[in-house]
């Protein structure tokens, strides 16, 4: 790492501490949201998802602030607003007054997801780049490794700990970001993007984007927040104790073979051949999915996410990969945006998936998004081969 520029470093140290922030919440949100609301799994999950659906949304216009504004400004302003967010959510007595909080949290999540893949491009070499990702995504994933284990301790001794702790975490990484000079990565004078409504007709005229986008959705809801639908599963069919205890352990697994495995894995992506990855993404997590639906111990369910890792390992640096290739230099970060909209996945995630737990057998869930994923995969294979004729 010490041979990139101090933006690309100090990013790089950032996406780690906003991950840790996020990460020593996310097992903990489903089961307090449900205790201080009084939902059941059901309204927990519709809550999130249109929270997620409210950010994503907000998001597309994000991705056109951050090509005519200053990135590195936006970034501290999404670091900061998930800092208020997270204190906010200690307060959570009112269903409204908590999903706006949580739109909060997540609309400056995917901000700075989409601004920090753009600086990220305008700051490397395109040779370069797939590399530097899947670093990033390594770095983000040693907060995986430490951030749910570290939530579930401090629960236990303070229920609201976490999210205080969190709050404190994205606030002490502003000054990692305000320490860059203005002039550290000047962002290059491509010329200015044209108008929202201008720019939304570009996107829209885009087919190859369109459906890669909606391939990626339905992949998303897969792969998005599978954190979240673990966490409804090991709810309905275990005690409270046990799924935290099973969820740590998952996260672990997930984070640790991230952290072994994708920085090698990022080498040798290929942008010709993207299309062939993604479709070795989308067979481990269909495998993934089906080993979740069997487990009936720890050492499966662990088996099953190292499966279903590998998938989220290609599938991650290969939809960067597409996106950084397709997408135009002076609205590098619309189409950012735009790809981001396959977050909706996430937002009718838990939606999808309390329903069916709800109302069918709990291993019907996996089964129905393996169906999901396989078609997203599908979507996602047919871009990739319009945009080999192109490139």
């Amino acid at each position: 790492m010490a041979t990139y520029s101090l933006v690309i470093r100090r990013l790089m140290i950032v996406s780690l501490t906003i991950v840790v922030s996020r990460a020593i919440t996310s097992p903990l949100l489903t089961l307090f949201l449900s205790n201080k609301l009084g939902l059941n799994q059901q309204d927990v999950g519709l809550l999130l998802g249109i929270a997620v659906f409210i950010a994503t949304l907000l998001a597309l216009y994000g991705g056109y602030v951050i090509d005519r504004l200053e990135k590195r400004r936006l970034l501290i302003l999404a670091m900061l607003s998930s800092a208020i967010g997270f204190i906010l959510l200690t307060f959570a007595e009112n269903l409204y007054l908590t999903t706006l909080t949580v739109v909060i949290t997540e609309t400056a999540s995917a901000l700075f997801l989409i601004g920090s893949k753009a600086i990220l491009s305008e700051n490397l070499p395109v040779g370069q780049r797939a590399k530097a990702f899947s670093l990033r995504y390594t770095l983000t994933n040693i907060g995986y490794a430490t951030g749910p284990m570290l939530g579930v301790v401090i629960a236990g001794v303070y229920p609201i700990g976490p999210f205080l702790i969190a709050a404190g975490i994205a606030f002490s990484s502003i000054f990692l970001m305000t320490g860059i000079p203005r002039d550290a990565a000047p962002t290059p004078v491509i010329g200015q993007p044209p108008s929202f409504l201008k720019t939304l007709k570009t996107l829209k005229n885009d087919r190859t984007l369109i459906m890669f986008t909606c391939g990626c959705l339905l992949s998303t809801v897969v792969h998005g927040r599978f954190t979240l639908y673990l966490s409804q599963y090991l709810l309905v069919t275990h005690d409270s104790k046990r799924a935290l205890d099973i969820m740590a352990a998952l996260l672990a697994c997930n984070a640790i073979s991230v952290i072994l495995l994708q920085y090698q894995i990022g080498r040798f992506l290929d942008r010709e051949k993207l299309r062939y990855w993604i479709a070795a993404g989308t067979s481990l997590f269909i495998l993934g999915l089906i080993g979740f639906s069997l487990a009936d111990s720890l050492v499966s369910w662990c088996v099953a996410m190292f499966i279903f890792t590998l998938g989220e390992m290609i599938i991650y640096p290969a939809e960067f990969l597409f996106v950084d290739t397709l997408a135009p230099e002076e609205l590098r970060g619309s189409y950012y945006g735009a790809q981001n909209l396959a977050a909706l996945g996430g937002a009718l995630s838990p939606v999808i998936c309390g329903y069916l737990l709800m109302h069918t057998p709990a291993p019907t869930m996996f089964y129905a998004l393996s169906a999901l994923t396989a078609m997203g995969g599908l979507l996602c294979f047919m871009s990739g081969r319009r945009m080999a004729k192109v490139i």
